[in-house]
């Protein structure tokens, strides 16, 4: 099963989708998309949430898989948007773009969903993936238990560990591939965008990779992060 997030920075969504297709991803959350109702010869499912039918956050399915929408808990951040995966195995994805909301502003959003949802999280193997805004050199910009940090306690205790970091050995705020540069500058790079994972799957990760800045900046200032796992061919839930 290939996981990919790519904040695709808005803008033409046809030769956006085309790049994004060519990696021929199983589940990809699409942050800054257009509305969409479908992906050409994914025969999949779509989910889509947001205000401006220009800028929302997507999700795209391509078959065996497929996903629906879940009726979201209270207290749920606009843009954490929690979906049933259906196909191979079943689980629960949680699609997230974090913002500058005024209330709880990006990774304190987080900490808002991974609390809502927890039940759902304690109930089924869970995915959380997309863009977090959020890093641990910024740790000292929110109260020590709603940082970076503390998130990733926090999946940690529910049994979550982040793809790129289990897979490359590296730590959180050390990350050496990013997968955002402000402005598009690649002097700018930050590692803001994740994939956490059931701890039971990081011995089946095959493949992380990140897109890199000379082949993606023109498209967006956020590369694509693409996880390849290796899952059962039976629904239970889990990896093989």
């Amino acid at each position: 099963m290939r996981l990919i997030t790519w904040n695709c920075c808005s803008g033409p969504w046809p030769k956006k989708l085309e790049a994004l297709e060519s990696l021929e991803g199983d589940l990809t959350v699409i942050p800054e998309c257009p509305r969409i109702r479908g992906a050409r010869g994914a025969q999949g499912t779509t989910v889509w949430t947001g205000t401006n039918p220009r800028k929302g956050l997507g999700v795209i399915a391509r078959a065996p898989w497929q996903v629906r929408r879940l009726r979201s808990p209270r207290q749920l951040p606009k843009y954490v948007v929690p979906v049933a995966v259906s196909g191979p195995v079943s689980f629960l994805l949680l699609a997230i773009w974090a913002q500058k909301d005024p209330v709880a502003p990006y990774v304190r959003g987080l900490h808002r969903a991974v609390t809502a949802c927890r039940g759902l999280i304690e109930r089924q193997p869970t995915v959380l993936l997309g863009d977090f805004n959020s890093n641990a050199i910024w740790d000292h910009e929110h109260p020590s238990d709603l940082s970076h940090s503390a998130l990733v306690r926090k999946l940690g205790a529910l049994g979550l560990v982040s793809a790129y970091h289990s897979r490359n050995k590296e730590a959180h705020g050390s990350e050496t591939r990013p997968t955002f540069y402000l402005y598009r500058h690649a002097t700018r790079p930050y590692h803001i965008d994740y994939c956490f994972v059931p701890a039971a799957w990081a011995g089946r990760l095959r493949e992380v990779n990140i897109g890199g800045h000379t082949e993606w900046a023109g498209r967006s200032d956020h590369m694509p992060l693409v996880v390849d796992v290796e899952v059962a061919e039976v629904g239970d839930g889990g990896p093989a």
